[in-house]
């Protein structure tokens, strides 16, 4: 007779007449599973499934087999592949899984690529939509990305005092650059001394005698102010339209001026 372990479906080999005409309690040698086997299969199917509630002391009182032990060990018989059709599936789920990270990757990094294209192609050509949407300065400006509405940057000037004909004269060293791909009129540039309290003490106007720059062209210029205010500390510099109206693009000296 062979009987099948109803846990975990392993499969032994009995002898004849070692279950005896009242049946059996039988373990399982693997998964320590009991169960009853009738001695008749086919008279057991004809009668009523019946349902013995098995306690853990009836259990215990229960013998396994010993000389009739039922082991494939024992008998030879050599143990069939269990749950392979469990590895298949497994294997399936996995690659199911795989295939689904896969494809949830691709739907976040896409759109992620042509963020960083865009945001690329906003940062080289930022002076170019800055001059044709000049709204955009603003948010890149807050962004921390030096843009110009004009076009045109004025270099950090360097100043210095020096004397001529024994008067102090107050000497700008500076640059006009054109940071756009076309070319720029080049405006007047305002300079002004301001005190430590930030009052403008004095001004004037620079030409740096261009009229207009090649795009990526720089102009560079020298200014003169004689008698400088003794209480200028600061340097401020903005360009003037054709309008006569000062653009907010600029800048100011970090240094005081040395006397």
């Amino acid at each position: 007779m062979i009987l099948t372990c109803p846990e975990c479906a392993t499969r032994y080999l009995t002898k004849d007449g070692s279950i005896g005409p009242n049946g059996r309690t039988v373990r399982c040698t693997k998964c320590e599973t009991t169960w009853f086997v009738a001695s008749d299969m086919d008279e057991l199917a004809l009668k009523d499934n019946q349902v013995e509630t098995i306690t853990a002391a009836s259990v215990a009182a229960i013998p396994s087999v010993d000389t009739d032990k039922v082991s494939t060990k024992d008998r030879g018989i050599s143990k069939p592949e269990l749950g392979a059709h469990v590895d298949i599936r497994d294997r399936a789920d996995n690659l199911r899984r795989k295939r689904r990270l896969r494809t949830v990757a691709l739907i976040w990094l896409i759109p992620l690529l042509i963020l960083c294209f865009a945001v690329g192609l906003a940062y080289k050509f930022r002076q170019d939509i800055v001059s044709q949407w000049p709204m955009t300065a603003t948010l890149y400006k807050q962004l921390g990305v030096k843009v110009s509405i004009s076009g045109l940057e004025i270099e950090d000037p360097i100043t210095r005092n020096t004397l001529i004909e024994n008067k102090t004269v107050l000497v700008v060293n500076g640059a006009v650059r054109n940071i756009s791909t076309k070319a720029q009129d080049v405006p007047l540039i305002k300079f002004s001394l301001h005190s430590e309290s930030g009052q403008e003490l004095t001004s004037w106007f620079v030409d740096t005698d261009v009229e207009s720059l090649e795009k990526k062209g720089r102009v560079t210029f020298v200014s003169e102010y004689p008698n400088p205010p003794l209480d200028a500390v600061a340097l401020r510099y903005r360009f003037e339209d054709s309008s006569g109206v000062l653009s907010e693009e600029g800048g100011e000296t970090p240094q005081t001026f040395k006397r």
